[in-house]
């Protein structure tokens, strides 16, 4: 995509985001959800709930990221990469931000004292985003780094789960090469059973042979609440479920 494609079809800071997003793969906020936590070294449960919140916002133009947040959706998406959607980019989110306002096509508006201030505010901003391009050479190396940093899940027809503990115990994917399916598509084929609950997992990496390779999958989580053994089917694979007393050791004759 070249400069005149970002200067004439985006005029909204958040649209561009949107756009630039769709360029990068990110049709589903999960995934991107996912490197920003690893990016900006944020690994619970709510801080990935929170961060699609936050990108949901972003991209409906409801609010605006700050700074930081900034850098580090710049670097994900590879900003730097094309120096008309860098241009574009700073011009619309100080324009967004209520510090200047988007070329509409004609003479640019006298600079007022807050927007002078915007503008060292941006070169300040440009010179952090430098620094962290320094630390990652390129967003393929962040993508790798945060793909490794992701939690990682396997298929086994036999688990055995604590009451009172939650276990990664399965992933979905929906082609090798493109973005995991969200947790409603993989809903349907999760059983129940009153053993315990099934519950999206988030994004986690996962072997899959079909692939020949490791992949980005939306994962199934179980919690365990009531002891005891049960079959299952989920996502279309067999499984034996124990739950077991907290307390309870292995059986004897188990071998794992």
């Amino acid at each position: 995509m070249g400069s005149t494609h970002w200067a004439e079809e985006h005029t909204k800071w958040h649209r561009l985001l949107d756009a630039a997003c769709d360029r990068g793969g990110f049709f589903d906020d999960s995934e991107l959800a996912s490197l920003f936590c690893a990016r900006a070294g944020k690994t619970r449960r709510e801080d990935f709930e929170a961060a699609k919140t936050k990108l949901r916002g972003w991209r409906a133009g409801r609010r605006l990221p700050r700074r930081a947040n900034l850098a580090i959706l710049s670097e994900l998406l590879d900003v730097d990469r094309d120096p008309g959607l860098r241009r574009r980019w700073s011009e619309l989110y100080a324009a967004a931000a209520g510090e200047g306002r988007a070329p509409a096509g004609g003479p640019a508006p006298r600079p007022r004292a807050r927007s002078r201030r915007a503008g060292r505010w941006l070169l300040a901003g440009t010179a952090t985003l430098a620094g962290i391009g320094l630390a990652v050479a390129a967003v393929k190396a962040g993508r790798k780094t945060a793909f490794i940093e992701l939690p990682q899940v396997g298929y086994d027809a036999y688990i055995r789960v604590p009451v009172g503990t939650s276990r990664l115990i399965h992933g979905e994917f929906a082609d090798c090469d493109g973005p995991p399916p969200d947790w409603e598509t993989v809903a349907a084929k999760v059983p129940s059973t009153p053993l315990g609950a099934f519950a999206d997992g988030g994004l986690a990496r996962k072997m899959v042979n079909d692939c020949g390779k490791e992949i980005v999958v939306r994962a199934v989580m179980f919690t365990g609440l009531v002891s005891g053994i049960g079959e299952v089917r989920l996502l279309d694979d067999y499984m034996r479920i124990e739950v077991v007393d907290a307390a309870s050791p292995p059986n004897a004759g188990e071998s794992r």
